[in-house]
């Protein structure tokens, strides 16, 4: 049989996972140890071995779940390549960001850029790349170094709203996050 599909298996991943994410609302993340993780799961240790290779491996297989749960919340919305970055759907992702806050901030805290190498390929497939041409850009190059510029500032200011506890609302940090891209991209366009 094969584990991965097993009821009782998948079971034991939910409860390990859950127990990070409960440890992580009260304690930092470089601090957690599997045995904590194992008492909190109520699990052993050669249980916790036989899904995950270490504490490490279990954020990044929470972050994958995590990133496929972001995903199918734009399933059926209307979101198209080219209208992702208006205020509806923009606050989604936000509201999802401050859902999962104790999530990402160990994601921007022990990483330089957000967490988004999983689903690169259909981002700038799906959303960078048209959204680029749609306003002009022509070349790869030059909507790859947009994306750049986009993911950094991007991630600074998903930083600062979690570093500042989240003062704002998903729909208040939308509407920056838009007068950042409206008023950069004016200043291209007219370069």
């Amino acid at each position: 049989m094969n584990r991965k599909n097993n009821q009782r298996f998948q079971n034991t991943e939910t409860k390990i996972q859950q127990a990070l994410l409960e440890m992580l609302e009260y304690k930092d993340f470089s601090k957690i140890t599997v045995q904590e993780i194992c008492k909190i799961a109520n699990i052993n240790r050669s249980t916790f071995y036989a899904h995950y290779l270490d504490v490490y491996d279990l954020i990044e297989k929470i972050e994958c779940n995590i990133h496929q749960k972001l995903l199918s919340l734009y399933v059926g919305t209307g979101a198209t390549k080219t209208n992702f970055l208006n205020p509806k759907y923009l606050t989604i992702f936000l509201s999802f960001i401050y859902q999962y806050r104790n999530f990402y901030r160990v994601c921007l805290q022990t990483r330089k850029k957000f967490p988004i190498e999983q689903g690169f390929e259909p981002l700038w497939n799906n959303i960078i790349k048209p959204y680029c041409q749609k306003i002009g850009f022509k070349s790869e190059d030059e909507m790859m170094y947009y994306f750049v510029y986009f993911q950094a500032g991007f991630t600074m200011m998903l930083k600062r709203w979690v570093d500042n506890d989240f003062n704002e609302s998903p729909e208040e940090l939308s509407e920056i996050f838009l007068k950042c891209i409206s008023n950069g991209f004016n200043t291209y366009i007219s370069l």
